[in-house]
C-alpha cells in the first residue's frame, strides 16, 4: 500500500461538559493551532469529496475535520476556532433535530469582538425532571445558523440521516435471572435518568418494554414488538411518567410484569420486518434527510455519515438514489483516493496538539494507517 490517505477527524461536542465524545475548546483551539503551525490545513468539503470519490489530486497536509450531529457548541466554539487559524470542517447534521429559530445566537466572535454576550448554555446539558432524575438535553444549532456557518466558507452541512434513530434488533434481552433487580432500567423501559441524546427507536415502545436488543436504523433490519405484547404491557403498566416511575420502585408491581413476560411465547416477542418493509423505513429517513438539506441551505448534499458509523447495503442503494456519493463510518483506517463508499476517520481525544500531531502523520501514509488502524482493534 502506498501513496497519500486523508486524515479524517471525528468530533462530536466541542464542550467543557466532561464526556467520551467531547473535546474542551482550549483543547480543540490548541490542536488546531498546532495544526496551522505544522502546515496542516482542515480542508473544504467540496475539496475532499473531490479526492474522495474522484481521486483529485490535494496538497500535502492536507485533513478533513468532521463533527457529528449538528450541536449548538459547534456553532458557539467551533466554527470561530475553526476560522480562527484558516481551517475549513463539515458537520454532518441530524436533520430533524436542527431549530427553527431566526435568529443568530452569539459565539466566540462576538467575545473575541469585545461584546461580552452571555453565549449559550452550551456547557451545561444536564438538567434534573421534575421527578427528580437527570436527562441530557443538547442544544441544537438552526438552519439559520447553519446557513450562516456555510456562508462564510468556513464550516459546511451535510447528511447525518433525518433523526438518528435505532432499531430492535431481535428478541433478546436482559431476563431477571441473568441480571439483578436493582438493573432494571437495563432490562426495561423505564422513566430515569438519560445520559445520552440519540436513545429513541423506530418502534412503538411504552414504559414496561423489555429492552430488546438494538442496532442502528440503517444498519440492521428492524424487529418489532408484537402488538399484543405492546397492548398487554400497557393494560399493566401505566403510561404516565410519575405513575410508571412508582410502578418500577414496587417490587410485587415489577414481578407482575416479570411473569407476565416469563409466560408470554418466545416467538411471539417480535416481529421481523419484511425486505419491502425495510426499503420503505429507510427509504423514508433517507428521503426526508436529502430533501430537508436541499431546501434548507439552497443546494444538493453529497456527503452522507453514518448514524453510528454503520449503514447497509440497502441504505447503500437509497443514498446513492437520494444523491449520495460520500459515505462516511467510525471506522479508523486509510483514506486514499476514491475511497469513497467507506470514508474512515478517528476520534479525537480530550487533549492537545501533542496528541494529535503524531497521529495526523501516521493516518497520512497508507500503510501506516492501516498498521496503526489494526493494532487497535
Amino acid at each position: 500500500m502506498s501513496g497519500i490517505s486523508l486524515p479524517v477527524l471525528m468530533y462530536h461536542y466541542i464542550s467543557r461538559y466532561k464526556g467520551a465524545t467531547a473535546v474542551s475548546p482550549e483543547h480543540f483551539e490548541d490542536q488546531c493551532k498546532g495544526m496551522a503551525q505544522a502546515g496542516w490545513r482542515g480542508i473544504g468539503l467540496t475539496e475532499a469529496e473531490a479526492f474522495l470519490r474522484d481521486g483529485a489530486p490535494l496538497p500535502p497536509r492536507s485533513v478533513l475535520i468532521t463533527f457529528d450531529d449538528g450541536y449548538l457548541d459547534n456553532y458557539v466554539y467551533a466554527w470561530p476556532i475553526l476560522q480562527k487559524y484558516g481551517h475549513q470542517g463539515v458537520v454532518f447534521a441530524v436533520t430533524e433535530r436542527l431549530e427553527t429559530s431566526p435568529l443568530l445566537r452569539p459565539t466566540l466572535h462576538d467575545v473575541w469582538a469585545g461584546a461580552n454576550p452571555a453565549l449559550p448554555p452550551v456547557d451545561a446539558p444536564m438538567h434534573t425532571h421534575s421527578l427528580g432524575f437527570a436527562e441530557r438535553r443538547d442544544l441544537f444549532f438552526s438552519w439559520e445558523e447553519a446557513r450562516h456557518m456555510e456562508q462564510s466558507k468556513v464550516m459546511s452541512v451535510a447528511a447525518h440521516s433525518a433523526r438518528h434513530l435505532a432499531v430492535f434488533a431481535g428478541s433478546q434481552w436482559a431476563l431477571p435471572d441473568r441480571h439483578a433487580r436493582a438493573d432494571l432500567a437495563q432490562r426495561f423501559h423505564i422513566p430515569g435518568t438519560r445520559t445520552n441524546t440519540f436513545y429513541q427507536v423506530d418502534a412503538p415502545t411504552v414504559w414496561g418494554l423489555p429492552r430488546f436488543k438494538e442496532r442502528p436504523a440503517l444498519y440492521a433490519r428492524a424487529h418489532l414488538p408484537c402488538p399484543e405484547l405492546v397492548a398487554a404491557i400497557r393494560r399493566l403498566v401505566p403510561q404516565e411518567v410519575a405513575e410508571a416511575r412508582a410502578f418500577f420502585q414496587n417490587p410485587l408491581a415489577v414481578a407482575e410484569l416479570e411473569a407476565l413476560l416469563a409466560t408470554w411465547p418466545s416467538d411471539r416477542l417480535v416481529v421481523p420486518e419484511t425486505d419491502a418493509m425495510r426499503h420503505v423505513r429507510i427509504q423514508q429517513e433517507l428521503t426526508l434527510c436529502a430533501t430537508t438539506l436541499r431546501r434548507e441551505l439552497g443546494h444538493k448534499v453529497a456527503s452522507l455519515c453514518w448514524p453510528w458509523g454503520s449503514g447497509s447495503s440497502p441504505a447503500l442503494d437509497e443514498g446513492q438514489k437520494q444523491g449520495f456519493s460520500v459515505y462516511y463510518t467510525t471506522k479508523m483506517g486509510a483514506n486514499p483516493p476514491a475511497s469513497a463508499l467507506a470514508v474512515h476517520r478517528f476520534k479525537v481525544r480530550d487533549t492537545g496538539w501533542n496528541w494529535l500531531k503524531l497521529r495526523l502523520e501516521l493516518y497520512s501514509h497508507p500503510w501506516l494507517a492501516h498498521l496503526y488502524a489494526a493494532c487497535r482493534l
